[in-house]
């Protein structure tokens, strides 16, 4: 009885995409990136003492490393610490994606709005650019982490929301794009200040952060790039609206193509979740009278943050497959409710999920010593499918209920 109801729970299923991740990490070999040098620095220098943000390189997410550094020192601290946030992220995304549909029923048994974030888990979990990343020292899961922490946290009207807003907004900037779902999500009851107080305190870290770092430095350095600052950044009109239509090719391809730069294409090149989810979501944002998203605040939120993000990127970068997670992981959060209406969709998704282990494959086998043994997530996802989903869901095959 005991065993029928811990199989019977969501949780269960996290734990197992947990587990699937970390046996997927079992001797894979760290790769030394250059942008992993910049954070791991960083995080010796906060470790001994200075923060030091003439380090190029937005380390928002790597202050709490320091305090791993410390307990554990390494060579290797910034990629250990993001290997944990890899590991939380399945558990994340359940906790982000039942709270933020909290109040949608959901069929076959599933309690409540625990299918969105079970759903959601599987698919964070389905991404290995957004979890493998982290054995070049990349801040992706950290990043994404933030993001769900931030979502999960304003739901709940957490007081500690603001802490992760502002780390997620210091390691890219984009997570500004969760400020209309932080402002949907804000108390109704008190003073104006007392109101907005999450969102203002949460604006002030990146604020305090470019003080800081103008006043080391005598000016902002935009990520890893020591070349570009506040005012070079920005793109011309052009540049805008060729990022723009990069945009487009990458959000609804599976294959890898640099459109920018033909001859820079790699492997990573390509759409980091599945083109279907976007493609959902565009059902969402496209027929709001058939309110997909019940609530139209959230909806108006998910539409204004993922479309920002992008506009966001176009303006102030190169349009890049890395600036562009934060808009992603709204779209995704966007499609669940059209996915779960039209269940028909979930083997396709799932299929389409698997691009990008290929790909991630062919573009760090070598550098990180893969094995077979790197699709031990995919083959669970596929286990759980078969032998969990589709004998409970057996309806989403001949219904769009």
């Amino acid at each position: 009885m005991c065993l029928k109801r811990c199989i019977s729970s969501p949780w269960f299923y996290v734990f197992l995409m947990t587990l699937a991740l970390l046996v997927s990490f079992i001797e894979i070999v760290p790769y030394e990136d250059r942008d992993f040098k910049l954070y791991q620095a960083f995080v010796e220098a906060l470790a001994s003492g200075r923060f030091d943000l003439s380090i190029p390189g937005f380390h928002g997410s790597n202050i709490p490393a320091a305090l791993v550094h410390i307990i554990i020192p390494s060579k290797f601290t910034e990629i250990y610490y993001q290997l944990i946030w890899s590991l939380l992220l399945p558990a994340l995304a359940y906790l982000t994606g039942k709270e933020l549909f909290k109040s949608t029923t959901a069929p076959h048994g599933v309690q409540g709005s625990a299918w969105h974030g079970l759903v959601l888990a599987g698919v964070v979990t389905m991404m290995p650019f957004w979890t493998f990343k982290a054995f070049i020292g990349y801040t992706t899961s950290a990043y994404i982490g933030l993001m769900l922490l931030t979502i999960y946290g304003a739901c709940k009207k957490s007081w500690w929301t603001w802490i992760v807003w502002g780390l997620a907004m210091t390691t890219k900037p984009f997570a500004l794009v969760l400020l209309p779902l932080l402002w949907i999500k804000r108390p109704t009851k008190g003073s104006v200040l007392r109101r907005n107080q999450l969102i203002i305190l949460g604006l002030a870290i990146p604020a305090l952060y470019a003080a800081i770092q103008y006043i080391q430095v005598g000016h902002l350095i935009v990520g890893v790039h020591p070349d570009l600052s506040e005012t070079s950044v920005w793109q011309s009109p052009m540049k805008v609206i060729l990022n723009l239509a990069y945009s487009l090719q990458i959000l609804f391809s599976v294959h890898n193509y640099h459109f920018p730069d033909p001859g820079g294409t790699g492997h990573q090149n390509l759409m980091h979740t599945s083109p279907l989810l976007i493609f959902l979501a565009l059902i969402a944002f496209l027929a709001p009278k058939l309110k997909y998203i019940e609530d139209k605040k959230l909806y108006w939120a998910l539409l204004i943050g993922a479309l920002g993000g992008l506009l966001m990127n176009a303006v102030v970068s190169t349009m890049n497959h890395e600036y562009m997670h934060a808009s992603i992981l709204l779209f995704i959060l966007a499609s669940l409710p059209v996915l779960k209406k039209y269940q028909l969709w979930i083997p396709l998704v799932l299929a389409t999920l698997h691009f990008q282990w290929f790909y991630f494959y062919l573009a760090w086998a070598e550098r990180h010593q893969l094995t077979y043994q790197f699709f031990t997530v995919p083959i669970l996802i596929d286990v759980m499918f078969v032998i969990y989903v589709a004998p409970k869901f057996k309806r989403c095959f001949c219904t769009t209920q």
